[in-house]
């Protein structure tokens, strides 16, 4: 009889250390700590922004979007970051700490 249990202990206490080997690990991923990632954290820690997970893009040519779509890229710099959101658009000047724009 105590071997049974022995052999149930044992076999209980295995798959539990073979579940916990699968689990993923607390450590961040190479995409976690992106430059796009850390910006949305930043933006995050300064507006109450959507549960949803941004998309992250860096301007680099505003005079040209300017031309697409003045009133929005007015004031903007090369190098702000758009930080988008289903329903929420949020420029991000990441040099100086600040949001530079928001559109609902």
């Amino acid at each position: 009889m105590w071997g049974l249990f022995a052999f149930a202990a044992t076999f209980v206490a295995f798959l539990v250390l073979l579940i916990m080997q699968h689990q993923p690990s607390a450590r961040p991923t190479a995409q976690e700590t992106s430059i796009e990632s850390l910006v949305a954290a930043e933006v995050a820690a300064r507006y109450a922004v959507p549960r949803e997970v941004p998309t992250v893009t860096r301007l680099t040519d505003v005079a040209a979007l300017a031309k697409t779509n003045p009133s929005f890229y007015a004031g903007l710099l090369d190098g702000d970051w758009l930080v988008r959101y289903p329903r929420l658009l949020i420029v991000y000047r990441r040099e100086e700490g600040r949001i530079v724009k928001i559109e609902r």
